[in-house]
């Protein structure tokens, strides 16, 4: 036997959850007939707007100026309250995945009609409200998409939205993205936790949510980095004033960047959704009095 067959043979006796996956070992392109329309490839552009022409481009679109003040306002007014709790919940906002659920200006704000017809003329289906990330620090999340912390049938009919609540500067730890990353193959969470052992796949954090997500990063970032390095695309990031909104894919390549300066205050709210008639997994919904729906867990406001 050869050196190569011996190293091949060792290679195979290793536990999966050992090796080093590349990013195609946790990745696939899905099947194209089961995209959101922009998706699709074929489609006749000229029949396009030019947010829906950037979002099959860039897998974004952003918006200056897109959220007047009174309508930023009386969630601000809300978010502000805790900093008469603590510090570190003024800057880390409420640990509840849904505080929706629970705040009339928050809910009204990620329910804004404007943004949910956008966004619903990006993704081609009505769009569900599931998820909030109220901090007013960076998450500091390293290169990920978000589509594979999901089940597989919801296949890009997802979005999020960041918006600036206040200015947001270069050194606070903005979003940061690869525009036409949402066109790479899709990480996929069966893949990913193939290279994981039964016992990270069984951990729960204290408020009993999976922590394989976070645990997975330490093969997954790496895989991710090197495609990066193999494909040298262009990285942006985005910075603004109070109302800009940026709308991104649920596969698009982004972090949480680190901040940099003194200061590392970014006053923002992300809001995530997915396309109301692809979620099966969440069939508890609401609807507000405009006639857009989010997603009921009965999760207490922590």
């Amino acid at each position: 036997m050869g050196i190569i067959e011996r190293v091949l043979k060792r290679i195979k006796q290793v536990p999966a959850a050992r090796l080093a996956p590349s990013f195609a070992d946790l990745s696939e392109q899905p099947e194209p007939s089961k995209l959101p329309p922009l998706d699709r490839p074929g489609i006749d552009e000229s029949r396009l707007d030019a947010d829906q022409l950037a979002w099959r481009r860039d897998g974004v679109v952003i918006k200056r100026g897109f959220i007047d003040d009174s309508i930023l306002r009386p969630y601000i007014v809300r978010r502000l309250q805790l900093q008469h709790v603590s510090l570190e919940k003024h800057m880390l906002g409420w640990e509840t995945p849904s505080p929706y659920e629970h705040i009339a200006e928050l809910r009204e704000l990620c329910l804004y009609p404007k943004l949910m017809h956008l966004m619903a003329s990006l993704v081609g289906d009505a769009m569900l409200l599931h998820l909030n990330l109220t901090g007013w620090l960076s998450t500091e999340r390293n290169w990920h998409q978000d589509d594979y912390l999901n089940p597989p049938h919801v296949n890009g009919w997802y979005a999020a939205a960041w918006i600036a609540l206040g200015e947001i500067r270069d050194d606070a730890g903005p979003f940061e993205y690869i525009p036409g990353s949402h066109r790479w193959p899709l990480l996929r969470q069966a893949r990913v936790k193939q290279f994981m052992s039964p016992e990270e796949l069984g951990r729960r954090n204290d408020a009993g949510h999976d922590t394989w997500p976070r645990d997975s990063e330490r093969f997954v970032v790496p895989a991710i980095e090197a495609e990066i390095a193999a494909r040298a695309p262009e990285i942006r990031r985005f910075t603004g004033q109070a109302g800009d909104v940026l709308i991104w894919h649920g596969r698009l390549m982004h972090p949480g960047t680190k901040a940099t300066g003194a200061n590392a205050w970014r006053p923002a709210l992300i809001a995530h959704y997915s396309g109301l008639h692809h979620r099966p997994d969440m069939p508890r919904r609401a609807i507000d009095g405009n006639g857009h729906a989010y997603a009921v867990f009965d999760h207490p406001l922590v």
